[in-house]
């Protein structure tokens, strides 16, 4: 892997290519028993809509408003979700779900279209005092178990080739991939490989315009 991410840096470097894995976790590999490592003393969110979220103290509100790559509520309103680990008050992890058909921003503006029985997990951040223990590994398989309870039947994410500590940490969880997003750094869509054999459709969106646009 790590030849692999220094290779694909040097692409990068060289052409301006870059390359996103994705990843895959079915309901039938996902852990579902333990504590996954956390404390005992942490305690599990989620967010399914604005009054929820609005119950939040606002230093816990402002904090997750910092890490959802948009504003919360909207996020919210257009049918997303945030799960958050809170220990002694304070937000050590925190994590964005959509589901359908959604925008994300990176590497590049792509608009995603899921199966009904599929979910979409981002925007993973833990603060860097809180690095180092386990909490986001816990916070996306206890957000991955909830959404399979509920009947759905798989979690896709995707990660930078060359972030070999994420993806170290998605495979340990036992994700595996499920194709790939080749960009440019400029904004192009070159392809993504093995995506549609999983049901997944990613296309370019129009910074302009808004509109998205299909690449081969």
């Amino acid at each position: 892997m790590m030849f692999e991410a220094s290779t694909l840096w040097l692409l990068k470097r060289l052409t301006g290519i870059q390359v996103h894995w994705l990843y895959e976790l079915g309901a039938d590999a996902s852990d579902t028993g333990g504590s996954h490592g956390a404390s005992p003393d942490v305690c599990y969110h989620q967010f399914r809509d604005v009054s929820g979220f609005d119950s939040l103290p606002e230093d816990q509100a402002r904090a997750i408003a910092g890490h959802t790559g948009r504003s919360p509520r909207r996020l919210l309103r257009e049918g997303g979700r945030i799960h958050a680990m809170e220990e002694h008050g304070r937000i050590v992890s925190q994590l964005n779900v959509q589901f359908g058909e959604f925008d994300v921003s990176t590497p590049i503006p792509l608009r995603f279209s899921l199966p009904a029985d599929a979910f979409f997990v981002s925007f993973l951040y833990t603060p860097e005092a809180e690095r180092g223990r386990g909490y986001a590994q816990a916070l996306v398989r206890h957000a991955c178990e909830t959404l399979f309870w509920e009947g759905y039947g798989r979690a896709y994410c995707h990660v930078r080739s060359t972030n070999i500590a994420s993806r170290r940490a998605f495979r340990r969880a036992g994700w595996r991939s499920a194709g790939l997003i080749v960009s440019t750094l400029s904004g192009r869509l070159l392809g993504t490989p093995r995506a549609s054999r999983h049901g997944l459709r990613i296309v370019l969106v129009s910074a302009a315009s808004g509109d998205a646009e299909s690449r081969p």
